[in-house]
């Protein structure tokens, strides 16, 4: 059970997690009530991407010990419902705005959830981040890379233009703006 769920973790935890999601969320939506439809596509398409790329990553960041090993089901819920579900919405809103803002917005919300998750699952534990020392370090600099959500987005959204024209709809859609 460690490996599904972290030494000492209970199902209550995880459910004190996904309220800070839910709150996240719920301040998301007073940016837009929901996806626009012309947006939907590539909605999904980022859920997939995001969802299914950032969990093999994180497990194999863990191998090469630059992360702390999340339990499955944190792995899974911060992959497909915080960064595939919640950030995915933020994004369809986000995209048509400044970068300076989507950098901010993206890096702010990552480090509330971390944190969030740091307390109640004793998560996000790594000494360093890419050799720079300290918990703190760790936790602020993988926001920061969350911060760059939007643009690897904006290009993964373009690259699957290319490879599939027809699976996105409209080219400005798809193309973030």
């Amino acid at each position: 059970m460690d490996a599904l769920l972290g030494a000492g973790n209970s199902l209550l935890d995880y459910l004190f997690v996904l309220l800070v999601y839910g709150a996240l969320f719920l301040v998301m939506r007073t940016l837009q009530k929901r996806i626009p439809a012309d947006f939907v596509r590539s909605y999904v398409a980022l859920f997939v991407g995001w969802g299914v790329g950032t969990f093999v990553a994180n497990y194999l960041l863990f191998r090469a010990g630059l992360m702390s090993f999340l339990p499955w089901l944190n792995n899974g819920l911060h992959t497909f419902v915080w960064i595939g579900l919640c950030l995915g919405f933020l994004y369809a809103w986000a995209h048509r705005r400044s970068t300076v803002l989507q950098f901010a917005l993206f890096a702010a919300f990552s480090l509330v959830v971390k944190l969030a998750e740091r307390a109640f699952l004793g998560t996000w534990e790594h000494d360093h981040f890419f050799g720079i020392p300290g918990n703190t370090a760790y936790i602020i600099g993988w926001s920061l890379m969350d911060g760059l959500y939007p643009v690897v987005s904006l290009y993964g959204l373009r690259v699957v233009r290319h490879i599939a024209p027809t699976l996105l709809g409209s080219p400005a859609v798809a193309a973030g703006g």
